[in-house]
């Protein structure tokens, strides 16, 4: 996609933008492709549909305040995280006008119903959730105790012994927003102040459990990149207490939809893809989800959080209180 505001770059496809993590891209864009081979999509051109990578595309997120008409907006766009798609100019002119509703049809599975996760005022859809876990590098921590909790990140001994997702100073908006909501706002300088540098999750799995100087004690990451670790035998994996943070994938649906963007919702919510999620280690709401980690609880932020203000100022603070502690010299 170009990178300019949206009345410069290029039209966006009709029917569907699928921007997905990248454990997830792969397995859902081969599903679908082998469908298509096999004619099951002749309806739709295969040159108003498109699969990207989310993390290639923070460009494209700065342009997302610049859209002013539904028209210029696909059938369904997949989003993870609580991106731009969910700040004011967006919210504003789309999400509060009922341009799009929730495509699921189905209630989630209890998992999911006991933490809240579907969103109450039906505007868009959980396809599934990223979980984001602790991950130890044993021969680093010698015999300092691992964390088992969020707040224990906090301890001194961890002071810029900690690695996580983020870029040129700006960090997991997930982690920030969820740890600030369910444990205080006070807890973001102090991870701050363990947190050495940010990294995209597939370089944290490479550095993990190796004697590169790069690396850290303990990293914050997905689930499914700390099973991709090679050097197994030299990490743990810790499920904190409170749960793992669960970063959703959200899928936005619109209400007026052609007959073949409600095709396309009904693929993303079907128990087929819900188990293509479940097989990446992205836990589906869908009922009909087998997952391997029930019993392990999940951390959502919450939706009044999402929906009770300015997310995007609260974003901001919340890297501003973080920052405060990352800046500071070791």
């Amino acid at each position: 996609m170009n990178t300019g505001t949206a009345q410069e770059q290029e039209r966006l496809p009709r029917h569907l933008l699928a921007m997905l993590p990248c454990p997830l891209k792969v397995p859902i864009e081969e599903t679908f492709l082998h469908q298509q081979s096999s004619g099951l999509w002749t309806d739709l051109d295969p040159e108003e549909l498109e699969f990207e990578g989310n993390a290639n595309q923070s460009d494209f997120y700065k342009t997302v305040n610049e859209f002013q008409s539904a028209d210029e907006l696909p059938d369904i766009v997949i989003t993870p995280g609580i991106s731009s798609f969910f700040h004011r100019d967006f919210r504003t002119r789309f999400l509060d006008q009922d341009v799009f509703a929730d495509a699921a049809g189905y209630a989630p599975n209890e998992r999911f119903a006991e933490i809240g996760m579907q969103d109450p005022t039906g505007r868009v859809t959980l396809m599934c959730v990223n979980p984001l876990v602790i991950v130890a590098d044993t021969a680093r921590l010698g015999d300092t105790p691992e964390p088992r909790s969020w707040s224990d990140l906090l301890n001194p001994v961890y002071r810029k012994q900690v690695t996580m997702r983020g870029h040129n100073g700006t960090f997991c908006e997930t982690v920030l927003l969820t740890l600030g909501e369910k444990l205080g706002e006070d807890i973001l300088t102090g991870l701050g102040r363990s947190v050495r540098q940010g990294l995209h999750p597939g370089q944290m799995a490479k550095l993990a459990g190796t004697d590169n100087e790069a690396g850290t004690a303990l990293y914050v990451m997905p689930y499914f990149y700390a099973n991709m670790i090679r050097k197994k035998d030299k990490i743990n994996i810790i499920w904190p207490e409170e749960g793992a943070i669960a970063s959703p994938v959200f899928l936005l649906s619109k209400k007026n939809a052609t007959e073949g963007g409600r095709r396309l919702a009904s693929f993303f919510t079907s128990e087929e893809t819900a188990q293509l999620c479940e097989q990446a280690f992205f836990p589906s709401p869908h009922p009909s989800a087998a997952s391997g980690l029930t019993q392990r609880k999940l951390l959502w932020m919450g939706w009044d959080l999402v929906w009770n203000g300015d997310i995007q100022a609260k974003t901001d603070a919340a890297n501003a209180a973080f920052n405060k502690g990352f800046e500071q010299e070791d």
